[in-house]
């Protein structure tokens, strides 16, 4: 891997966690701890998208008519 200033920084970031890794286990060391954050902040994500969901689901009950959208559609005919 080029040591560019972008990775040289990574890497001297990940050696104050991992003070006696080799750089290629603080590349590997480092690309799993990113994985785990990545997918917890997915998880986060989702979490907050479904209670977003539930906390409108029901808002709009009753605000149609029974057959409301029969009607609706009937007039694009």
């Amino acid at each position: 891997m080029t040591h560019t200033p972008r990775v040289q920084h990574a890497l001297e970031v990940a050696r104050r966690r991992w003070p006696d890794a080799n750089p290629s286990s603080l590349i590997a060391d480092g690309f799993a701890e990113w994985a785990q954050q990545f997918e917890a902040a997915e998880a986060e994500k989702a979490r907050l998208l479904r209670e977003r969901r539930l906390s409108v689901a029901g808002m709009f009950t009753g605000v149609y008519q029974p057959g409301y959208i029969e009607e609706v559609r009937e007039g694009w005919e």
